[in-house]
């Protein structure tokens, strides 16, 4: 059993999609061949926090835009909670906390837990010997997208992993600690924190920024580059396409730009090196 949402386009050809998702996978194809864009949030999950997440998802369609929206599977505390079943008695574990209406039969010590003389955590993990039937927010989102040719594609993230295989008019993408792998790009906006940016080609803009994540550019055709980092490498390879102004930054990182002497380049670093 599991669940899953799919959505194809009514408007063929190139599409702006707007996928909001806060865990999992997103895996964007772009499909020559392919004239109807078309979209699948699915899980493994049959029933469960994750589960519902992709039953409630969102999709909007209106004209060529797309916005996909999927409800944060750990909102509300969900996606820590481990359900325990034994016998008539349930019992739920969330957050380090206790959730029982009676601490009678529960027994706590160094970190491991018995109920009913049946250990259900040890060493801080849900265990279930025999009898013991263990629940919760098990699963994980996964986006699998298909675009034609000159699509665009917009991802807000707090953790999930991009994937993009092919070339697309622009790319923007926002995460706390995902993300992005890609092929070619013409505008390329890109922002995370925890997460790293690698991108193949970028044939006009690029605008990237990461706190603890590395920034690399397969090859830089731009007119216009920024790439700043706080603790990742940034590695930029130009060609003789490019022009302009391009800038990089890092402060504990280290900076690697080639063929990039006929640009206004512009590098610095705090604790790093440049090469």
């Amino acid at each position: 059993m599991s669940s899953e949402k799919i959505h194809v386009m009514n408007t063929a050809g190139a599409i702006e999609l707007d996928l909001s998702v806060s865990n999992g996978a997103v895996n964007v194809t772009v499909d020559p061949k392919a004239v109807y864009g078309r979209v699948r949030v699915h899980t493994a999950a049959a029933e469960g926090p994750v589960a519902d997440a992709v039953n409630d998802t969102k999709l909007t369609e209106h004209g060529n835009k797309l916005t996909v929206s999927v409800p944060d599977d750990l909102a509300g505390g969900m996606g820590g909670t481990n359900v325990v079943q034994i016998g008539g008695s349930t019992f739920s574990f969330g957050g380090g906390v206790v959730n029982t209406g009676s601490m009678t039969g529960v027994t706590i010590s160094g970190g491991d837990i018995w109920v009913g003389g049946q250990r259900v955590v040890s060493g801080g993990r849900v265990v279930a010997e025999q009898g013991a039937t263990v629940g919760g927010a098990t699963g994980t989102i996964t986006v699998d997208v298909v675009l034609p040719a000159g699509s665009s594609l917009a991802v807000s993230t707090k953790n999930a992993e991009t994937t993009v295989r092919g070339d697309l008019e622009a790319i923007r993408f926002d995460a706390r600690n995902g993300s992005l792998q890609a092929g070619g790009v013409k505008v390329l906006e890109a922002e995370t924190h925890n997460g790293s940016v690698l991108v193949d080609i970028v044939d006009e803009e690029l605008e990237a920024s990461t706190h603890n994540g590395s920034i690399t550019i397969g090859a830089y055709n731009g007119r216009r580059g920024s790439a700043r980092t706080h603790n990742g490498d940034v590695t930029i390879s130009a060609t003789p396409a490019s022009s302009g102004r391009l800038a990089a930054r890092t402060h504990n990182g280290n900076i690697r730009v080639r063929g990039a002497g006929h640009l206004d380049l512009k590098t610095s670093t705090h604790n790093g090196r440049v090469w």
